[in-house]
């Protein structure tokens, strides 16, 4: 029979994947949040940061829809439009949108490079 022996070289490497795999976990914990809200509606575009908590209207085909950024995280709080369709829950992952279609706004979270993480091509 073999007999297996466990060396100082193994135990080095053991704790080497170890720190590797606690690093890739604990990865997006330390990373600084430099994401932004764009906003879209039919008459222009604006940006919000959402490190920053903030409570906004926007106004798009005379629907107000006010807007809560808080810990990283953008919802509709309230809208007026007729079927209260456009109050969802939040986004907060590059990529994710809200779409408020009787108001003709987008609310959409981009990277802190300014494209979409998920999105490979949009048309319109």
């Amino acid at each position: 029979m073999f007999r297996v022996r466990f060396s100082f070289a193994d135990a080095i490497v053991m704790l080497i994947c170890l720190s590797l795999a606690l690093l890739l976990l604990l990865l997006p914990l330390l990373r600084t949040s430099g994401d932004r809200l764009t906003v879209t509606t039919p008459e222009t575009s604006y940006s919000y940061s959402l490190s920053e908590n903030q409570t906004f209207t926007v106004v798009g085909n005379g629907i107000a829809l006010t807007v809560q950024i808080e810990n990283g995280e953008a919802r509709v709080l309230h809208s007026s439009c007729p079927d209260g369709l456009c109050q969802t829950g939040g986004i907060s992952k590059s990529g994710q949108s809200i779409l408020c279609a009787p108001a003709g706004v987008r609310l959409l979270i981009t990277s802190r490079e300014g494209g979409n993480a998920d999105v490979d091509f949009v048309a319109g």
